[in-house]
């Protein structure tokens, strides 16, 4: 009885990411015990994200990397 208490003890010590998944945007914050929650900042320190993904040969792009990656190849056609 005591280790099955003290693994739920443990849960409820743990952290929580949410995502606001939009149809244009993605919100991300994290939240941790003891700390005020947080929003999660992309590389340009900005609150929102793009929806979008994309594939350029191997690599994997999201947001705006993504978004200017299809405005570049749409461009050439």
């Amino acid at each position: 009885l005591l280790f099955v208490l003290s693994v739920f003890y443990e849960a409820a010590f743990a952290s929580v990411l949410a995502i606001d998944y939009g149809s244009d945007w993605i919100e991300a914050s994290l939240m941790k015990p003891g700390v005020p929650f947080d929003v999660l900042l992309n590389q340009d320190s900005k609150r929102k994200i793009q929806s979008s993904v994309g594939w350029e040969k191997t690599d994997r792009l999201y947001g705006s990397d993504a978004y200017n990656i299809v405005s570049i190849s749409l461009a050439f056609y």
